[in-house]
């Protein structure tokens, strides 16, 4: 069995130690074994389990996500976790599109502001209603930007 101090696993996995050891105290990756001097010992299935994890973040999925995920997968069901994988992978997918669509509305929304505070100067002072500095867009509410699906994944 392999052997690594946490600086080797790091290195090989590509997540700084701090990731490492938040993923042991949330129970996302066992505590490793301890060498006699103290230092870490990570084998290849910690190894492993911590790649799986870093693959599925970059992927877009939450520590949640991942960590319904590693117990189907459990370094061998790999047939099992590949269509799940798939499963959640198009579910981020449409959450993007989504999210996309939101945001080119909000860019025309905000277009249409920018045209409206360019074609006027403004007055001394501000009127109450503030359409002079802050104009409203009441038939056309600005939409909020972080739909419930991408804020769980942060």
């Amino acid at each position: 069995m392999n052997q690594m101090r946490i600086s080797e696993v790091v290195d090989r996995v590509g997540i700084p130690t701090s990731t490492v050891r938040y993923y042991e105290r949330v129970g996302l990756i066992p505590g490793p074994a301890r060498t006699a001097s103290g230092y870490r010992a990570y084998d290849d299935a910690a190894e492993a389990r911590l790649l799986f994890i870093t693959r599925g973040k970059r992927l877009g999925l939450t520590l949640d996500e991942v960590r319904d995920l590693m117990v189907v997968w459990d370094g061998t069901n790999c047939s099992a976790t590949q269509t799940r994988m798939a499963e959640l992978v198009a579910t981020k997918r449409a959450d993007i599109v989504a999210r996309i669509h939101e945001l080119e509305q909000f860019v025309e929304q905000l277009d249409a502001v920018h045209a409206e505070l360019s074609a006027r100067s403004g007055p001394e002072t501000c009127s109450g209603d503030l359409q002079c500095c802050a104009p409203g867009m009441p038939d056309r509410p600005v939409a909020l930007l972080a739909s419930s699906a991408l804020q769980a994944s942060s």
